[in-house]
This record gives structure tokens, sequence and C-alpha cells, in this order.
């Protein structure tokens, strides 16, 4: 390992080299009026004497047939070098060796023409001037011509018939890319899309929309903890506008059952591990991009109410949603609120039995208040203040009936009803998550783009009550539990360009959690008397003692545009995590005798490597390929709480809890013809230290080992033409383990998932009427049972979703159906728990059967 990573930096060294020695492209001469080159970084001539300051005495434009001309006048018509070059929608032009003289310290001009929004003149420094021409659409192109005058730039916008439509990417990155640039596979989710998906999962479960329109991730579980939601068999990092949600305490993670749909503006999905955002992306990325506020002058209001309910139980299923956002911008400052409501009703399978749930997203109530306030301050800074909130109260009517375990064969969970159950002394079920966002970027400091976040995070969890003595718990018994997670952090990185074709991304990553949980304790006595009614607290106790994990990582990544068809990029990432905690004692709760562990601090620390290719054959036709590595901490909560025998001190040198680190291959081949979009992708993932659990008298044990992951994945999407739309997507993954004897076993499919199918036809009117059938087909797999990894094969299964939808009255009416055909199923992750029978008989969770919903949406 060492060999291969020394080997990894002395390639990007290399690269660097080159880069360094490469002459100018022909393309990049015809740009530059003199021989000086300019330095983008320090904005300084790169001359061995010193060079003559020219003033600029007057900016003129002037109307042309192809659009403008803007006029920098010189004493005596002095030529000006000048290089250009696009950023979003403005076309940049860097003139070295000049000042402004003029009466005004800048120049600006609003609309001069049509598809240009303004022009200004600054001066960036002492001796560099820069002219910026903002396009409405796209950045506008350039012609540079020397005149008796001085130096002109003619100027010709794009047309919205002329400009092409490129999807931006900034999670792969840490910054805007366009996404046929990023030599990784990844997905991108608009907000059209969730909207519709949204519209499908009665629960607004962003787990049941990435399901069916993410290849390599696992099935959804229909519940709200994600994590057997494995990205390429493993968990990946889930953020919310950068902010880390994903905790070090796995156990019962909620990361997308943190946000309503309603608040989210795309998804971003980076398949394959990834340490550009530190601890926790072993499995990938997904970031979740919320809402933004509108471009233009104004006021924009937005509210859609909905219904839904099942077909095999209607009147005990009913649910209701409500959504109202207000957004607007005025001068400088924008704003965005969006308030939702959804009351779930009960979930009911296709024989119409009520479906219990350990993590229930059914019989819930959530809340949802996301709120955005920016400024710009210039033209070149931003500021903006961002809260998100999630509140979701579950109705705890209903618990998994222990009866099943006594039936003989494994048996479908089914649901026990309490009579109005009431609790005394202890919080009300449910997950919550707030973060407050603060975030300032500056387009042009010092040559640079520099962007600057700090967040804080808060994310409580209560579990439903539930009763362990049918399965041999006296003590805790009757019981709930509660997770407290409260995280602070930020992140500074800067974008520097180097050169026209070299720029270079670093910065630094801070983060930082405290995190406890507790178990309430209720009265057995009381609860038995009440006919299982009353959960009267009677003490707490602690479970997982109370740690801090922290982490630091810094950054350097390369850019480099080797050619018009070829980029590269590469770098390096430092990586550093702690954990720290007191002396503890864990409880044993009779099945094991309690131990005394002794307190500490450990830390981590290692050096991260990725490279990544990308090379346009054609047009249409690109070949990607990367190496990457990932880093994550294990889950110090389960050590804590269900410690190994060796472990008498946190501080004790184990393989327990050393980090994982990932290396990952990957290689593809993407196509973007007119009407089709296409990508197949092959991986291999590697980790010594493997992640996985085995089961113990209190919970999970955790067991490192080595563990290997590979398969491929492929995307289709054709635009038939008269409105028909066709696709999908495959996803095929072998997981594997060494164990003591050296051979690689079949993983379990808790990981490992059985291949996933998706397909999509739709068709869309003239007069907007959208018809879209959707198919999700999850295979068979018996490898896991055949090496002793699943306690019984996993069965097939296979979905069929409606959506429709049309204007009506200036608004939208959607209806949709979930489950279709009503299939009765058992998802991948409650057939692999459900299978080993016992306690674990109460996770064998049937899925939904056919739902229906009906929404009407407007905006004015």
């Amino acid at each position: 390992m060492r060999k291969q990573e020394q080997l990894l930096s002395s390639l990007c060294l290399a690269a660097i080299a080159i880069v360094v020695a490469q002459p100018v492209r022909a393309e990049e001469k015809t740009l530059l009026q003199s021989p000086i080159s300019t330095d983008l970084l320090t904005q300084q001539p790169l001359t061995t004497e010193a060079a003559e300051i020219i003033q600029v005495t007057g900016v003129r434009l002037k109307p042309t047939a192809q659009g403008l001309s803007i006029i920098l006048e010189t004493p005596t018509g002095r030529s000006l070098p000048a290089q250009t070059f696009s950023k979003g929608n403005a076309l940049i032009a860097d003139i070295p060796n000049t000042q402004l003289a003029l009466p005004e310290e800048s120049f600006r001009a609003e609309n001069p023409t049509e598809g240009i929004t303004s022009v200004t003149v600054t001066q960036v420094n002492a001796n560099n001037i820069r002219v910026t021409v903002t396009g409405e659409t796209a950045a506008p192109t350039a012609q540079i011509v020397q005149s008796a005058s001085g130096l002109v730039l003619s100027v010709t916008p794009e047309t919205p018939e002329a400009a092409e439509e490129v999807d931006i990417v900034v999670t792969a990155s840490r910054v805007a890319q366009a996404l046929e640039d990023v030599p990784r596979s990844v997905t991108v989710i608009e907000r059209e899309q969730i909207q519709q998906q949204a519209n499908v999962s009665p629960s607004r479960n962003l787990q049941d929309i990435l399901t069916n329109l993410v290849p390599g991730l696992a099935p959804s579980t229909q519940s709200s903890i994600n994590s057997n939601q494995t990205l390429r068999g493993r968990t990946p990092q889930v953020l919310i506008d950068g902010v880390p949600v994903r905790s070090n305490f796995i156990a019962q993670p909620r990361d997308l059952r943190s946000i309503d749909p309603a608040s989210v503006d795309r998804v971003e999905v980076v398949r394959g591990p990834s340490a550009i955002y530190g601890d926790g992306g072993t499995g990938g990325v997904i970031n979740i991009i919320t809402r933004r506020p509108p471009d233009e002058e104004g006021i924009v209001s937005r509210a859609e109410v909905g219904v839904d309910f099942s077909t095999t139980n209607s009147a005990d299923s009913f649910g209701n949603y409500l959504e109202y956002s207000l957004s607007g911008r005025q001068g400088n400052t924008d704003f965005l609120a969006v308030l939702s409501r959804k009351q779930t009703g009960g979930f009911f399978d296709a024989q119409g039995d009520r479906i219990p749930q350990f993590a229930p997203t059914a019989d819930t109530e959530t809340l949802n208040l996301l709120a955005k306030v920016g400024v710009d301050l210039t033209d070149e800074q931003r500021l903006q203040l961002t809260f998100e909130h999630f509140d979701a109260n579950e109705d705890f009517g209903f618990i998994s009936d222990p009866i099943v375990a006594d039936l003989p064969g494994i048996q479908k969970a089914r649901a026990l009803q309490l009579d109005n159950p009431e609790l005394i002394g202890s919080k009300r079920p449910g997950n919550r998550n707030t973060i407050v966002n603060l975030n300032y970027s500056h387009e042009n400091l010092f040559g640079s783009r520099v962007q600057a976040q700090a967040y804080f995070r808060n994310s409580p969890i209560v579990t439903t009550p539930d009763d362990l003595r049918p399965f041999g718990f006296v003590d805790p018994g009757v019981y709930q539990t509660n997770v407290d997670k409260e995280a602070f952090g930020g992140r500074l990185q800067a974008e520097t360009p180097l050169s026209p074709a070299l720029s270079l991304l670093w910065g630094a990553d801070y983060f930082d959690e405290d995190i406890s949980q507790t178990i309430e304790v209720f009265d057995p006595e009381v609860f038995d008397a009440s006919g299982r009614r009353i959960f009267q607290k009677t003490r707490d106790v602690t479970y997982t003692p109370p740690y801090n994990f922290n982490s630091l990582g810094l950054f350097a990544q390369l850019q480099w545009e080797v050619s018009d068809r070829t980029s590269v990029n590469g770098g390096a990432r430092y990586e550093r995590f702690g954990l720290d905690v007191d002396d503890y004692t864990a409880i044993g709760f009779g099945q094991i005798p309690d131990r005394a562990i002794e307190g500490g601090n450990i830390n981590f620390d290692d050096v991260l490597f990725n490279l990544g290719a990308i090379h346009n054959i054609t047009d249409e036709i690109s070949l990607l390929a990367s190496f990457a590595q990932g880093f994550s901490a294990p889950d110090f909560g389960n050590i804590l709480r269900t410690p190994p025998d060796a472990l008498t001190s946190v501080e004790n040198d184990l393989e327990v809890t050393s980090p994982q680190k990932v290396d990952s291959f990957e290689l593809g081949v993407r196509g973007n013809w007119s009407n089709i979009q296409a990508s197949l992708a092959g991986f291999y993932s590697t980790s010594e230290l493997g992640i996985d659990f085995v089961d113990s008298p209190v919970g999970f044990e955790i067991v490192r080992q080595p563990q290997r992951f590979y398969g491929l994945e492929a995307t289709l999407d054709w635009q038939v033409g008269g409105g028909w739309g066709l696709g999908g997507t495959a996803s095929l993954i072998k997981g594997e383990f060494e164990d003591e004897d050296g051979e690689y076993l079949n993983a379990s499919s808790n990981v490992a998932f059985p291949p996933k199918l998706t397909a999509y036809v739709e068709h869309k009117t003239d007069g907007g009427w959208l018809n879209r059938l959707q198919l999700l087909f999850v295979g068979d797999r018996d490898a896991g049972f055949e090496d002793g990894s699943d306690p019984l094969p996993i069965e097939s299964y296979t979905t069929l979703d409606y959506i429709s939808s049309i204007p009506l009255l200036g608004g939208r009416l959607a209806l949709s159906v979930e489950n279709l055909l009503n299939e009765q199923y058992i998802p991948v992750v409650n057939q692999y728990f459900g299978g080993f029978g016992g306690i674990d008989e109460i996770s064998n969770i049937a899925a939904r059967g056919r739902t229906v919903r009906l929404g009407y949406s407007i905006e004015w």
C-alpha cells in the first residue's frame, strides 16, 4: 500500500511538472496581442524587465449588427495585450500593465444591447484592468482588435437558441464543472424529477425517490433508517448544502430522512469512494442542494395540497400534504421561505394488513422549514444565511407484534395496536434535524475564487417504545432510546487559476460532533396493568457514553485542461480524526456482565490520493478513468456500547478502532447525442479493514476484515420524438470478504444487494399533459446464503408506478399510483434481518401495497 501511495504521489508531481513545461497552445496564442503572458494568480506580468504602464483614458460602447463593440481608448492609440476566458455567463478579458484614468473609479453599463445584461471595467489591482461582459443565457464570444483609438472587443452574445444547455455539477470536485467534464460516475436529479417522484412516495422519503433514479444505490428500506441503503456496497456521505448529515453514530441513521423534498432543488450523487469531503464517503457522496431564491426581481409564491391513501384500506391510510413557499429578490437582497407539513396515515401491504415499522414513516406528522436570506455585498461578494429544520413526530399506536417469534417458520411481521398509548416522563418518538449554515463567497480575492462556510447541526432521535421481554430481555424490558447528536464545523476553499488550462483548488475542512445515547426504561408493571397502554419512565440508562468525534482535512486538487478533448484532475488530502471519551461502564443488561472501560483520546491520520481523466473521442462519446481513495472512521458509538473482549481502554491499539481506507478504480464510457444519453461504468473497490457487523447478546458487534466490491452500472435516456421518452438504469454488484482461512466469501445482502433494474416510458403532449410508467426490478440473490452470510436466499420482486400530471386553472393537477399492480413483497433488507427468526422476525416487514396520491400545485 505504501509503495502504491508513493507511486501516485510521484505521478501527481510529474503531472504538475509537465504542466509547467507545457507550451502555449495555438488557440491561446491568438488571444494574446503581445508576447507578454499573464499569471492569473498574481495578475502581474511575467516579464524579466519592468513593463511600461499604459493608461486607459476612456471607455465607449457601440452597438453592432453582431452585438456590441467595447472600445478602450488609450493615448495615441497605444496597443494593449489581452487575454479572455469564460466563467459562468460572463466573458472576462484581463489586460495587464494598464491603469484606468477615468473620472470615475470604474465603468459600468446595464443592458447595453440585447443578450448582454452588463459591461464592467474595473481596476483589479495596481497594474491590471478587467473587462467583464455578462450574457443573459451564456457567456458571449469576442474578437480582439487593435484600432487607432486603442483596443476593441467585438462581442457577440449567445442567443437562447444558440446557447447549449450544460448540466453543472459541484459535488464531484467541489467547484462548478460541466457534467461531461467530470471523470466520475455522477447522477444529477433536478427539481422537476424530485417533485415528480415525491408524488409517488406517500411518506415523501428521499430513500424512495433515489432508489428509482440512482444506479448503484441499494433498494429503499421504506423506513426512516437508511443504514442498509448502501452505495456500491459501502456507506455514502450525505450532505445538505455541503453540511455533513451523516454522523459517526451510524446506528439509527436517518440521513435521507432529514429534509422534505419540497425544500430540495437538486440532488447530486457521486458514485464510488471520495475523500474530497472528508470522513465518511467510502461509498460515495449524496449532496442535497436546497432551493434558491429567484434570479429576477419580484416576489414568487407557490402552494401545493395533496391527499393519499392505500387502496387495500383507504379509511385508515388517509394522509394529506400542505406546502407554501415565498421567495423574492429586491436590489442586492434575496430571500426564500418554504414551509411544508405532511400527515401520513397507516401503511398497508398488498394483502390489506397494517405494516408495523421499527423506524416508522407511517402514522407520522412531519414539519419542514427552509429559510434563506442572501445579500450581494458587491458584484463579486455574497453572504447567505440558511436555516433548515425537519421534525418528524411518530405515532406509536402500533408496534411489531412479538408473537411472530412463537409461530413456526419465518413469519411476516404483523402490527399490534396499543389503545391510546401515553408517555409519562419521556419524549415523543421521532427524529429532528436542524441546520444553521452561513456562507460567504468572493469571486476574485487576490486572483482566486474563495468560499467560506460555517455551520451548526443538531439531530436528536427518539425511537418508538418497545417491549423486549418476550425475547428474554428482562432489563431493559419496556424501553425506548434517545440519541443526541450535535455538531459544528466549517469549510474554506479557494479556486486559483494558474493558467488558462490549469487551476488549483485548495483549502481545509473541520468537523466536531458530540454524541450520546441513553435508554429510558419504563415500569413493566404499570405497562401491563394498563393493557400495554401507559409508558411510565422509571430511570435513564447510559447505553452509549458521551463522546466527541472530530476531524480535520487539508486538501489540494489540480484541474488540467490538457487539450480541447482531454482533461485530467488529481490531488491529495491529509485527513486526521480523533475520539475523546471519559471512563465509563458498558452495560450488559443481564445478558453479559457489565464492564468498566478506561476512557482516553485516540487520533488517526493519513494522506489520500485521487487521479482521474476524461477524453472525448468524438463530440458525443467520452471515456473516463479514475482512481480514488475513501477514508472513514468506524462507528465509535457501536464499539463503545458493544466493546470487543480485548477492549479494556479506548487507547488500546486494536484493529476494531482503526479507520477504513478504500481504494477504488473506475472505467467508463459516456455518450451524449441529440436525443440519446447513455453511460456504462465498471468499478472495483477494496479495503484491508472493511467494516461488517455480527450479532451479539446486546446488539451488533463490529467485525474488521478485508472486503472488495465490484460491478457494473448502466444508464439510458432516449427522447424518441413526438413527446415520447424511455430509459432506465442497471446495477450489478458483487461483494466479498476474506475469512480467517484467507478465502473470499460472498458478503451479505445487507451490503451487496441483488441486481437492480429500473425502466420508464413517458409521454408529454403539446398541452403539457405528462404520463409516465416506471418499473423497479430487484432480482434473486442466493450467493450470500450459500456462503453463510444470509439466513435465507433473497427473493426477487417487481413494482410498477404510474405518474400523471396536467395543467389546470393556472396550476398543475397530479395523480400518482405507487405499486400499481399491488405486488406483495418484502424489501431486501427486511428479508435479510427477518430471515434470522426470533427477535429479528419482527423486522420481516412487508412493503406498501397500491397507494394513490392526488395533488394540485400553483405558482404565482
